[in-house]
């Protein structure tokens, strides 16, 4: 069967733990040639392995998919707040009645 469409794949452990994942493999979680970091997930005794774009990507198809542009984000709306109290305070803005 090809590498490529088969779903198990084979490698060596060394002493000191570390794996070298199959350029097949790499090539499918579309990091080879490059240096990435991948994630680790942990389920009873099997382990899924997947890049942080990919981990964002399904955190972002859950939550209903990424923000339409221009949206504010919580925390800006707090940045914002506290920037304009502190102008309040400081005198660099007209207080409000």
């Amino acid at each position: 069967m090809d590498q490529q469409l088969n779903p198990h794949f084979k490698a060596t452990m060394t002493e000191n733990g570390r794996v070298v994942v199959p350029a097949h493999l790499r090539k499918l979680l579309g990091v080879a040639g490059t240096r990435a970091e991948i994630l680790f997930h942990v389920q009873d005794d099997k382990v899924t392995l997947t890049t942080k774009m990919q981990a964002l990507r399904r955190a972002q198809a859950r939550l209903g998919g990424p923000l339409p542009a221009g949206t504010k984000m919580v925390s800006e709306e707090l940045i914002e707040d506290r920037a304009a109290a502190a102008r309040l305070e400081s005198g660099d803005e007209p207080g409000r009645p």
